[in-house]
Formats: C-alpha cells, structure tokens, sequence
C-alpha cells in the first residue's frame, strides 16, 4: 500500500512541475510580446570602447571607420 502512495506523490510532483514549467513559459512569451526588444542605439561609448580594445590588439594601426555588418 506504501508503494503505490510514493508512486502517486511523485506522479502528482512530476505533474505539477511540469505544469509550473509550461505555466511559465506561456508567462515568458506574454512578457515578450508585450514588451519588445527596442531598436539598437551605438553610441559614442561602444565605439570609443571598440576602438580602446582595437587599438590594444593592433597597435600600429589607425582606427578610421566602425560599422556594423549585417
């Protein structure tokens, strides 16, 4: 009789995470549908950041322009 309660209980546990699980995903979804990814801004920090690091790695070189390639 023991037995067949365990099973149960771990039965119902599986369930109900997995449950919680596809619960979450759907929030998940819901929360990215509402709230989109705004566009991509560079500014003057990236650039200078992306320069500082160019300029360690090729050091005889001149930086002249940065642009992104899609």
């Amino acid at each position: 009789m023991e037995s067949s309660s365990i099973l149960l209980i771990c039965t119902l546990a599986f369930l109900m995470v997995f449950l919680l699980l596809a619960f979450l995903a759907v929030l998940m979804r819901l929360i990215i549908y509402l709230f989109p990814e705004k566009a991509k801004i560079t500014d003057a920090a990236v650039f200078a950041a992306m320069a500082a690091v160019f300029r360690n790695i090729f050091p005889h070189s001149k930086i002249s322009n940065i642009e992104e390639k899609k």
